[in-house]
């Protein structure tokens, strides 16, 4: 119960925009290409799309494991303009190791998102073939993470936050307050999951678009500032932001679900289409990789078999703290909401 106390909280922190710089899209994105994604599966695989309820949850996840998992982050980017002019992505190896070796940087500089889904695709299809199916939807959900990251498109340029171009705080309102804003469900068209001959070179060639994009948002964030006379906390900048960027938005999300079904079916026909159980009704919390929790834990305290963990005075104290942040974060949207309409008149 404490588990799934936390992952309700964690669920209204980011339904509220907290905070803002931490999550790729406003986490309701995430969400939303994993529950699309289990929908978008071929006829044959129709019996994973009852696992698009426990799975959608856990596509926040693996921004909650950062605090805890100092390894965390680089899986969460990667910016091929890091790398020299004409450097061609499609010489590099799936080989995390050897791909390393040929950019020759470190990789919490430039990120390592597609090998982390190379790394997860091999673990659910393995979990598939041995009918770990706890297992390969926990690794499942996660893939789902990193690949809605690779189509944002501030996720894969050096210049994610505006930092290299005067303007600071773009990876925000756009993927966080943007999208909450104007972010429509109903405008999401996938296209069908297909099988994928070769998933790295797919998922390099959705980064090398991605990148391609980002210098259109920020070009787009330039143009909505110059047209709301320098204010970016007017309906008038966000409402030009959004009539520039829109369709793109539009446009990526419902990509990353096309591309999240395709390598769930992928992983699934790799491990010889094993029969699909019953869903289950959710999630374990720890990350795949280390196996930290969405929160930090005190020494000495136990976790069952499930990912939970006893409720005491510790974590009342963090999700009291959360909670008032929560309030905080609510009062300040409202607030700015009136100056923006103070602002307009």
């Amino acid at each position: 119960m404490a588990g799934r106390w936390r992952i309700l909280i964690a669920a209204a922190l980011l339904a509220a925009g907290v905070p803002a710089a931490a999550w790729a899209w406003a986490g309701v994105q995430h969400i939303q290409i994993n529950k699309l994604a289990g929908r978008n599966v071929p006829d044959e695989m129709q019996d994973f799309r009852n696992f698009s309820r426990p799975m959608a949850l856990p596509g926040i996840f693996p921004d909650l494991w950062k605090e805890a998992d100092p390894d965390e982050s680089p899986r969460h980017y990667f910016e091929p303009d890091r790398l020299p002019a004409g450097f061609d992505l499609k010489q590099l190896s799936p080989d995390l190791p050897t791909a390393l070796g040929q950019m020759n940087i470190a990789p919490e500089i430039i990120g390592i998102a597609p090998w982390a889904i190379m790394d997860l695709m091999a673990k659910t299809t393995e979990a598939m073939r041995e009918t770990n199916w706890v297992w390969a939807a926990q690794c499942a959900a996660t893939i789902g993470h990193y690949v809605g990251d690779l189509h944002m498109p501030l996720h894969t340029t050096r210049n994610y936050n505006g930092q290299e171009s005067w303007q600071h705080g773009v990876h925000s309102r756009v993927e966080s307050e943007m999208t909450k804003y104007f972010f429509d469900v109903n405008s999401i068209q996938p296209e069908p999951a297909v099988y994928l001959e070769d998933p790295f070179s797919a998922i390099i060639e959705w980064t090398a678009h991605s990148a391609e994009l980002a210098r259109t948002i920020l070009r787009a964030d330039d143009m909505a500032k110059r047209t709301a006379n320098g204010r970016i906390d007017t309906e008038t900048y966000y409402h030009t932001l959004w009539d520039l960027t829109g369709d793109i938005i539009n446009s990526q999300i419902s990509h990353a679900i096309t591309a999240l079904s395709s390598l769930w079916y992928t992983a699934w026909v790799n491990a010889g289409r094993p029969p699909i159980p019953p869903a289950f009704d959710e999630l374990p919390t720890l990350s795949v990789h280390s196996g930290v929790g969405i929160d930090p834990r005190t020494p000495g305290d136990r976790i069952d078999a499930h990912g939970s963990q006893p409720i005491s005075r510790y974590n009342i104290i963090i999700w009291s703290v959360m909670g008032f942040i929560c309030l905080v974060v609510i009062g300040s949207s409202i607030h700015r909401g009136i100056q923006a309409r103070r602002a307009k008149k």
